[in-house]
């Protein structure tokens, strides 16, 4: 795989995807340990696109839940160091659930509906009536976040991705409501973190408390207009 680069102007057309993916898994365990789990995860790939700099994988529904073995930070880390040193730029691994085209377009059609709302929140676009279509937005981007993670139920898995979803989830509260929390509001927030605590099986009032505590350590809780400046605070 060295001694044959990826173009820097790669298309899925291009390149032979399959080859590219056989020479990965050649490779990975010349770096590696050897994993049983691992070696059946990549056994069950279907590599499906190039997309600019993403080198797009699928793994059928059935197999899915291995993705969280090639998600394991040292198994990801040396896939994309193979990926970058045959194509001489940063090439990002990314394995989705389904095996077509067709699977990575809607997890991309469902990421920009996603960027577009918090993009019209912050540009103060979105009025109040809309706020429900928003959070549902954010909110299904946080479930397919959830339900393609290996092993969720463990309760290490479940801590592991609350970290990860609370600034989400507090900057959606930020923006969306900031000095306006209203009644309607906080219902609003109140339904999104029940559903995104179902998804993770935790108590709704666990999965508020943590978000709280995140927004209320950000160091830039200022910026975002939330405290007065001193020279306010000392003429109160």
């Amino acid at each position: 795989m060295e001694e044959t680069a990826v173009p820097q102007s790669a298309t899925a057309s291009a390149v032979d995807l399959d080859w590219v993916w056989r020479e990965v898994r050649k490779r990975v365990f010349i770096k590696l340990p050897f994993s049983p789990g691992v070696a059946e995860a990549m056994e069950h790939i279907v590599p499906i696109v190039l997309d600019g700099d993403i080198f797009v994988c699928g793994l059928p529904s059935k197999h899915f839940p291995l993705s969280g073995l090639l998600n394991a930070e040292n198994v990801h880390n040396t896939i994309e160091n193979i990926l970058r040193n045959a194509a001489k730029r940063p090439i990002r691994f990314e394995v989705i659930e389904g095996t077509g085209q067709q699977d990575w377009q809607e997890i991309k059609d469902r990421r920009n509906k996603a960027q577009e709302a918090m993009v019209a929140i912050a540009e103060r676009k979105v009025e109040q009536r809309h706020f429900d279509d928003v959070i549902n937005q954010i909110v299904s981007e946080l479930r397919s976040r959830v339900t393609g993670t290996a092993d969720r139920a463990l309760p290490q898995v479940r801590a592991q991705l609350m970290l990860s979803i609370l600034p989400a989830l507090a900057d959606a509260e930020d923006v969306l409501f900031g000095s306006r929390e209203t009644h309607d509001a906080r219902r609003t927030m109140a339904r999104a973190l029940e559903r995104v605590a179902t998804f993770l099986e935790v108590p709704p009032f666990v999965l508020a408390l943590e978000v709280e505590r995140h927004r209320s350590c950000r160091p830039d809780t200022s910026v975002l207009g939330q405290e007065e400046p001193p020279e306010e605070k000392a003429e109160a």
